[in-house]
């Protein structure tokens, strides 16, 4: 009776910790998908949804402060940049946003300092989409543009412009160079168009002797940016002429002697000879 009863426990231990080892220790393969990875899988999905997803560049460029104070500053391109790349399921990191701060769009994309190391860190990582504001941020000549948008098609590089919605423009689609072609050359239209507007301003107030440019030593400027003569500097410029004309002093000579009358140049700097063969060519 002893013995039966010791079997029966025996037993019944054996049933208790085989049941406890299948509760509290479960194995991946029948249990993985209910107990020990549920936890897990909501953080592996994401995971693999950050290695699908591509990493992009975001180009930013402003030539002017007028044009910053216009809307389209530094930091509202970049904020609709990275809205774009993440409505696109693209990565848009810090260290992929390029800017060119006061670089004129007539300088080509591939010659400016921060368009430069775009260009090698998409080739060195492999990246496959530019973004940028619009197309004037990139472009404002349409040789350049074709020609770049045909170097990025070798290397299957797209662009996208978040002006637009950010839709993507498919450069190896001939409606896409055809698109391309015609936002450049509107581009480069309305680029000479406010050439001409600034050359003609200018030349009218140059005509009716009022202030088309940067300070001119020698001068002030009254309430009406009309030019009125400063006696002090008018001085110093008859001394530059006088000691060039007549004393034969070269221009360097000039500069170092002004430095050293402690005489500033009309924006408080010291005078190089560029400077001082400036004031004798105008004057």
């Amino acid at each position: 009776m002893a013995d039966h009863i010791a079997m029966q426990k025996s037993t019944f231990t054996s049933a208790y910790s085989s049941r406890k080892r299948r509760t509290h220790q479960p194995s991946v393969r029948d249990f993985g998908r209910r107990v020990n990875v549920n936890s897990k899988f909501d953080t592996y999905t994401i995971m693999d949804k950050q290695k699908q997803a591509e990493e992009c560049v975001l180009y930013v460029r402003v030539s002017t402060i007028r044009q910053a104070e216009d809307g389209v500053s530094i930091d509202a391109q970049i904020a609709k940049g990275k809205a774009n790349a993440e409505f696109n399921n693209f990565l848009l990191p810090d260290e992929n946003i390029f800017i060119d701060d006061g670089v004129s769009a007539k300088i080509p994309l591939w010659s400016r300092p921060a368009a430069k190391q775009m260009k090698a860190f998409i080739l060195k990582h492999k990246i496959k989409q530019i973004y940028a504001y619009r197309m004037d941020r990139l472009f404002r000549s349409t040789i350049d543009c074709l020609a770049t948008v045909e170097e990025l098609d070798e290397f299957g590089i797209g662009i996208q412009f978040c002006e637009s919605g950010g839709q993507p423009l498919d450069l190896s689609s001939a409606v896409g160079r055809m698109l391309i072609t015609i936002l450049a050359a509107f581009g480069e239209m309305e680029r000479n168009l406010i050439s001409e507007r600034v050359c003609m301003a200018m030349q009218y107030l140059k005509e009716t002797g009022r202030r088309y440019t940067y300070d001119k030593y020698g001068w002030d400027v009254d309430e009406d940016n009309n030019f009125i003569e400063n006696e002090k500097e008018q001085n110093w410029i008859e001394y530059i002429k006088v000691r060039y004309h007549e004393d034969g002093i070269t221009v360097s000579q000039i500069a170092r002697e002004l430095n050293e009358c402690g005489v500033p140049t009309k924006r408080g700097k010291k005078w190089s000879h560029k400077q001082v063969r400036r004031i004798l060519d105008y004057e």
